[in-house]
């Protein structure tokens, strides 16, 4: 048993937040309430900390594989937790991309060693071509968490509409990260409204 005492408990499901004591038999919370008495329980005094349902991250860059000199799945794994993040969805630009069932089982294989659950998405399209998308209900079983091309815009608009299809049909998700790279710089459609309202960094230079 472990009793985690004095702490700001905050669960945002339930709207709870007070100070109490949080009482955790293995891996469930047992009971929630002030000045819990657990016996020999181990305890740890959390007073001046907050005390909550692990956070999550559905956006992370563990880089691997490819990439590991920046970061790994252990490594980032590890800062994670640190954080309080207790599951986090990694992007897919890695190098190979996570285009195809047999990188995603290999990062899968490296995740599940961890202590916190580590997801990933696949991309939408193959290798981040932005024409060719990739077998969506294949990945899927193999255990992807959703799609994204991550910082990849995707400009063609029947890509997106055949992605979101497709995410529709095999009640899944995709992230997008848009924006047109031919406006790269510009403010679009509101520029003259935001030149208005906000300090540009050419301004203070």
């Amino acid at each position: 048993m472990l009793l985690i005492k004095n702490g700001r408990v905050v669960d945002p499901k339930s709207g709870l937040d007070t100070q109490a004591d949080v009482l955790v038999d293995g891996k469930k919370v047992v009971k929630i309430a002030e000045n819990i008495d657990a016996g020999d329980a181990q305890v740890i005094d959390a007073t001046g900390l907050v005390v909550a349902p692990g956070l999550v991250d559905i956006h992370v860059h563990f880089r691997e594989p490819g990439q590991t000199h920046k970061e790994d799945i252990h490594t980032g794994a590890l800062a994670a937790a640190a954080g309080g993040f207790t599951t986090v969805v990694m992007m897919a630009n890695t190098n190979p991309t996570i285009s195809d069932k047999e990188t995603l089982e290999e990062v899968l294989t490296s995740a599940a060693k961890e202590n916190i659950h580590v997801k990933s998405v696949a991309t939408i399209t193959k290798n981040f071509d932005g024409e060719n998308i990739t077998d969506f209900k294949g990945l899927l079983e193999a255990g992807a968490a959703g799609f994204s091309d991550d910082g990849i815009p995707l400009t063609n608009a029947g890509i997106v509409k055949k992605a979101m299809e497709l995410a529709k049909e095999n009640n899944t998700f995709i992230s997008l990260h848009e924006e047109d790279p031919d406006l790269n710089g510009i403010l679009g459609f509101n520029e003259n409204i935001a030149k208005k309202s906000f300090i540009f960094v050419e301004q203070l230079v």
